[in-house]
């Protein structure tokens, strides 16, 4: 896939639930790979509805969502939730083990390869392996959620505010540990939240989605960017930038107009 063709495109995207006013109407939307898009709104605004369409759990009531999966994979979409979908009946290993459960034909070895290199890159040890969902901690569990998703290869990520429940360290421990390695498998992702400060550390770019549509982009650029296309290499260090700031201010004057008016 050439570096500037888009890996996901989507065009006048309309959806609604059987009611006259459209939860999503005329959406457009573009992202490249290793790009993290953010998407804030106000609670309701339809976010969570985009994510769902893009993976497939609704259907368009008309325009087009079109994935450049490379290789044809089928399984080019993961979707990481606030409550992890871990099945509490199987250990840690067996939950990370379930892409390989799932498809026979992947290599049982390589697949533990990259289990490993997972765990190293979220910091879990190998004693985490012979654990149950419920003898881990809400941090714990979310970043094995995040390896269960990556374990299945996907090109895009889609994440419906997935560190809002934790703490505020273990958030920032996660948000760069997810940050870190997107860049280095050049995956993209799309990531709904409420906190202007998560968008902003995380972003490539952000939107402020309003009545159905993305109303408004911002292009977030921090000096702590290890390059021009990607986010922040250090989350808790550009939270402290006066670029960070700007961002915040900007976002948040936008987006209180758009919510107050």
């Amino acid at each position: 896939m050439n570096a500037s063709t888009p890996l996901l495109t989507i065009d006048s995207l309309c959806f609604d639930f059987g009611q006259t006013e459209k939860t999503v109407d005329s959406l457009e939307l573009s992202v490249k790979k290793g790009e993290i898009v953010c998407i804030l709104g106000a609670s309701g605004c339809g976010k969570t509805t985009v994510l769902n369409l893009i993976a497939g759990l609704l259907k368009p009531k008309s325009g087009t969502i079109n994935l450049q999966s490379e290789s044809g994979k089928k399984n080019s979409i993961g979707y990481i939730f606030q409550s992890d979908p871990l099945f509490p009946w199987r250990t840690v290993e067996g939950n990370l083990m379930l892409a390989f459960d799932l498809n026979k034909s992947l290599d049982r070895n390589k697949a533990k390869e990259m289990m490993q290199q997972y765990l190293s890159a979220f910091h879990l040890n190998q004693q985490v392996l012979s654990k149950y969902p419920a003898q881990l901690s809400g941090g714990m569990r979310q970043r094995v959620s995040i390896i269960q998703s990556l374990m299945f290869d996907p090109d895009l990520l889609l994440l419906d505010e997935p560190f809002s429940a934790l703490d505020y360290y273990t958030k920032l421990s996660l948000e760069e540990e997810f940050c870190q390695l997107v860049r280095a498998k050049n995956k993209s992702a799309i990531l709904v939240t409420h906190d202007i400060e998560e968008a902003v550390a995380m972003g490539t770019r952000a939107f402020i989605m309003s009545g159905g549509k993305l109303a408004k982009e911002f292009l977030i650029r921090l000096e702590s960017s290890t390059t021009q296309t990607s986010s922040n290499a250090n989350v808790s260090v550009a939270r402290g930038s006066e670029e960070f700031a700007k961002h915040y201010r900007e976002i948040w004057s936008e987006l209180k107009s758009i919510i107050s008016g």
